[in-house]
């Protein structure tokens, strides 16, 4: 016989194995991976002074926040299908709505003053005028969306509305992800059209696993916590479980394509990964990538994806006995 727990239960364990701690290490390793990403894509460029690799750094950092914030709002957030429910679902997608713009007011203005100024250093290095205005007009577009989007009146009754922008929002930042693409392969490979389409895919795959791995620690946790209720477990075992899909094809498609960008430099040689500075950076990311999938692996098997009961499985609201 099965009977569903009269109360949600929340871990709050303070141990240094706490199983919440997956996904955390896992935002942590995909962080020193991406720096290591763009200190050897710089390097490429000719271009690997501390200052410029922090801001580019910076600036990806702050467009996978964007991206995997747009998706998750835009795509993985959906009211409810029966009606008992769907105050529950509007007040927690309202209270997660409203975590995301206190954020964005933060990281809105990191991404626009690193991206310009990523934007004037490929433009001093002969990239294009054309895509170089291109890309200033994407930065305004991103600019004055998501800055209508933080600053307008919200409605809490109805919080799905917000969706249609948040959608606007996500496609402006997928075309970025082309011109940021077209910016690194213009310099490294003259423009070519493959390794462009690369690039870009592999962008735009680490912003959305960034992007969605901070709003699930930052914004669907703290949000679920402060209205705990099994409607609101619901929502959010729902979404996750979206973002876990959406991440068995990013992941694949993030460790492919950054193959394929190291080939042309190492090959398969493991000499060639050991007898250059470059070939170490490349080792290095390999090794964090491989740590990511097997946390990617462990968390749900764990049921470490959150610390509230439901959440990782809905299945573990219900206690087995006799």
């Amino acid at each position: 016989m099965s009977t569903i727990q009269s109360s949600i239960k929340v871990n709050t364990s303070t141990h240094l194995l706490d199983k919440y701690m997956l996904p955390k290490v896992a935002l942590t390793v995909i962080s020193i991976a991406s720096f290591v990403g763009v200190l050897l894509t710089m390097t490429t460029h000719g271009a690997g002074n501390l200052f410029q690799v922090v801001t580019r750094w910076l600036h990806l950092i702050s467009f996978a926040f964007l991206i995997g914030g747009t998706m998750w709002k835009g795509l993985f957030a959906k009211p409810a299908e029966l009606p008992e429910q769907r105050s529950y679902f509007a007040r927690f997608t309202a209270g997660s709505y409203a975590r995301f713009r206190s954020l964005m007011r933060f990281i809105l203005p990191i991404f626009i003053v690193t991206a310009l100024f990523d934007t004037y250093r490929f433009a001093s290095m002969g990239v294009a005028s054309w895509l170089v205005w291109f890309e200033v007009a994407i930065i305004t577009a991103v600019t004055f969306t998501a800055g209508y989007d933080v600053f307008r009146p919200v409605n809490k009754e109805d919080p799905f509305g917000e969706r249609t922008i948040a959608k606007a929002i996500l496609a402006l930042l997928l075309v970025d992800a082309i011109i940021l693409a077209a910016f690194d392969v213009n310099l490294a490979q003259g423009g070519r059209i493959w390794p462009l389409v690369v690039r870009s895919i592999h962008l735009a795959a680490f912003g959305m696993w960034f992007g969605g791995a901070v709003w699930n620690i930052f914004i669907t946790v703290p949000a679920a916590r402060k209205i705990i209720s099994l409607p609101v477990v619901l929502a959010a075992s729902q979404q996750l479980e979206r973002f876990r899909i959406t991440v068995r094809i990013i992941l694949p498609t993030l460790i492919v394509t950054g193959l394929i960008q190291a080939y042309p430099y190492v090959g398969f040689s493991l000499r060639a990964l050991t007898s250059s500075f470059f070939g170490w950076l490349i080792l290095t990311k390999l090794i964090l990538i491989v740590i990511l999938v097997g946390v990617f692996i462990t968390c749900p098997m764990w049921r470490a994806c959150s610390p509230i009961s439901g959440m990782c499985k809905i299945d573990d609201l219900y206690n087995k006995g006799n």
